[in-house]
């Protein structure tokens, strides 16, 4: 294999940004029927009719929208966010291989430490081994590395705010069909590090460039996916769409992983931005509702920079000055190339393979038909629209019911004002004096159908409850439906986990962004935050299907085990662990409540010895009052026997039985009465 020093050739580069440039263009072009679905649903969300429905309407018809479909939205999110992200736990998990694969060095660091803990101090040449325990100590050995690597990850997510960024993804998910979650990238921050100076002996703080991994929310109108592709996760790439200011161009110069001298050439040649208001852009400015319909378009201010995600060819990325062995240049490789135009200013590649995906989707609904998907906004279109329909006739009737009267103006004397009121007087002219006052002034009567009106509104209410997957309780409205059932915390707990049923598929829709999410930050922390202590073979899971279980079901099923273990079944019981579940299925803070595992150890170990003193003390009582009893009655026999020599000595050996039989029964009973000591440690 030969390897060409790398160079930039600006033909190949050039070519390469024209690629690039044409397949932004075609990706934006294939995507406009997502945008205009994405329009309508952001309408049915602020509560705005579209144009053809608006020009349906009459200048003096009502046009009034009742947002049913924000109501759906803003419940949805907070109940998929109640059942992803429980108090108690986490919704996903890191767990070691069933066959850990372990290198070399760390299969001999497991068969070490067993030898060593089998021999016990003895000739570890003597230690024999079977495959069983080598195969337990191994799995033992990579379930260590798996928590460690779990309180990493879980430390990363938090310090990111992770759960801020997961109701983003939930709610573009839940209007726009489909969240976005770009990452993990590396930050750059100076960290401190203790070293020990080797003239002078002392610790020294040094500074140190350390990285941490970030995750961006991506809209979705700034994300171009591979609309020809079958599935999200069979994409050839996808373009992300950025905004910035000349400040902000200008700062990718500094970066090292950016042509600067490109960057530079090309805003010596553009003094003005390249941006141009997409046509969607361009609807939601001019949208009614909207903040920025008065803001000056001058598209002058912004710079548009497009970055790809996705397959390279290598000659491609050779022409960039990356290394790609002569024998490679066919090959396609994935890759992040950004650009300005057709003006390529950035190409790397990926730190992963494609296994490890830079954008993770969350899909709120599959649909054949779309490859991202449906929400809640396209389920809830028609009954919005029909809702919408009988609201304002229900107005325009309502605002046609009341005191009408017909005027003959040909018999109505001049200079009148003809406004309906109480204690209203007419005068009329120009009539026969056996002519009806009817001819001048008649009522109209126009009928009121309200009442029916709103028995259809709320028949499409019920209808949009079916058609949205959760009815009103599970939406926090308790008033309808399931009154009985909510009268205890238990019912409760039982009829919104049943009300959760039919979003079950969203939620596993979201275990698979989570364990997408979760495994790029895996293999990030052992790319980039490598530690012998936590790195191995791992998998991810997720649990946030697990939540929709009714917890109080699980609270009694958890009460009911710990009743009913025998004593020979208790030794197989981690204790602990029952603890730990029954407080999670009552959502309890463990972590505030439970009190450190070797803390309770300790505790329960003085309880024990304090109880074992207590009962030496009671026992050493005892013995003392049955001695002193015993040398009374002795005393009493003696004297007995000095005054009445014909008292029997059986007499005396009856009340010696008598006292030792009272003082067996005292011990015994205090045995009996002795508290069983707590068992520490998953006994």
């Amino acid at each position: 294999m030969t390897d060409t020093i790398p160079t930039i050739d600006e033909t190949q580069l050039n070519s390469l940004g024209t690629t690039l440039f044409r397949a932004y263009t075609m990706y934006q072009n294939d995507r406009k029927p997502a945008e205009e679905r994405w329009l309508q649903n952001l309408r049915q969300y602020r509560g705005i009719y579209d144009p053809e429905v608006l020009a349906m309407i009459g200048k003096d018809q009502s046009k009034a929208y009742p947002k049913l479909t924000r109501k759906v939205v803003i419940g949805t999110v907070a109940r998929l966010m109640q059942m992803l992200f429980p108090n108690t736990e986490r919704n996903y998990g890191v767990r070691a291989s069933p066959i850990p694969d372990l290198s070399t060095e760390q299969l001999q660091e497991v068969l070490d430490a067993l030898v060593t803990a089998k021999a016990q101090g003895g000739d570890p040449a003597q230690v024999e081994l079977t495959d069983d325990e080598i195969e337990k100590a191994i799995k033992q050995y990579a379930m260590g590395k798996a928590e460690k690597m779990e309180l990493k990850v879980d430390d990363d997510l938090q310090e990111m705010e992770y759960v801020t960024l997961a109701r983003k993804v939930v709610f573009s998910s839940t209007l726009y069909n489909v969240g976005v979650l770009a990452g993990p990238y590396n930050i750059k921050f100076k960290a401190r590090k203790w070293q020990k100076n080797v003239n002078t002996g002392k610790y020294e703080a040094i500074e140190i460039d350390k990285y941490k991994p970030r995750y961006e929310f991506r809209r979705v109108w700034d994300h171009y996916p591979d609309m020809t592709a079958k599935a999200l996760d069979s994409q050839d790439g996808a373009f992300d769409r950025h905004i910035m200011t000349r400040a902000q161009v200008e700062e990718l110069i500094e970066r090292h992983d950016f042509m600067g001298v490109r960057v530079c050439e090309w805003l010596n040649k553009h003094l003005e931005g390249n941006y141009a208001p997409l046509w969607w852009e361009a609807v939601l400015t001019a949208e009614p509702k909207g903040d920025r319909s008065l803001v000056t378009q001058r598209e002058t201010r912004k710079y548009e920079l497009a970055e790809w995600r996705g397959g390279v060819k290598g000659s491609d990325l050779r022409g960039a000055g990356i290394t790609v062995a002569d024998e490679d240049v066919g090959k396609t490789f994935y890759s992040n190339v950004w650009t300005i135009g057709n003006w390529v200013i950035k190409a790397k590649l990926s730190p992963f393979d494609s296994t490890v995906k830079h954008h993770h989707y969350f899909v709120f609904e599959d649909d054949d038909l779309s490859l991202l998907g449906n929400g809640q906004g396209d389920t809830m279109r028609d009954s919005q629209l029909s809702l919408g329909e009988v609201t304002r006739a229900a107005l325009d009737n309502s605002s046609v019911v009341g005191p009408m009267v017909v005027v003959n103006d040909d018999h109505i004397s001049p200079g009148q004002n003809m406004a309906i009121r109480k204690h209203m007087t007419i005068h009329i002219e120009d009539m026969a004096s056996t002519a009806q006052i009817s001819n001048a002034v008649a009522n109209l009567t126009i009928d009121s159908h309200i009442s029916e009106l709103l028995a259809l509104r709320q028949a499409l209410l019920d209808f949009s409850s079916e058609e949205s997957g959760l009815p009103p309780p599970s939406l926090g409205d308790v008033s309808q439906g399931g009154s009985e059932a909510l009268r205890t915390q238990g019912g409760a707990s039982m009829f919104l986990g049943a009300a959760a049923l039919p979003i079950r598929d969203t939620v596993r829709n979201y275990d698979s962004f989570t364990m997408s999410v979760i495994n790029s930050l895996v293999k990030w922390n052992q790319k980039f935050d490598s530690d012998p202590a936590r790195d191995g073979d791992h998998n991810v899971i997720a649990r946030g299907s697990t939540s929709l279980i009714a917890k109080e079901v699980l609270a009694q099923s958890l009460d009911a085990v710990r009743q009913t273990v025998t004593p020979d079944e208790a030794p197989h019981i981690k204790s602990r662990k029952l603890l730990e579940m029954r407080l999670k299925a009552r959502d309890v803070p463990i972590d505030e409540i439970m009190e450190d595992e070797d803390k309770a150890d300790a505790i329960i170990k003085r309880n024990a010895d304090l109880q074992m003193q207590t009962q030496q003390q009671q026992m050493a009582l005892i013995e003392a009052q049955v001695h002193e009893a015993l040398g009374k009655a002795v005393a009493m026999i003696a004297k007995a026997h000095k005054d009445d020599a014909s008292i029997e000595l059986d007499a005396g050996k009856l009340l010696v039985e008598a006292l030792n039989k009272g003082h067996e029964n005292a011990i015994k009973e205090t045995v009996a009465n002795k508290p069983e000591p707590r068992k520490a440690k998953g006994t």
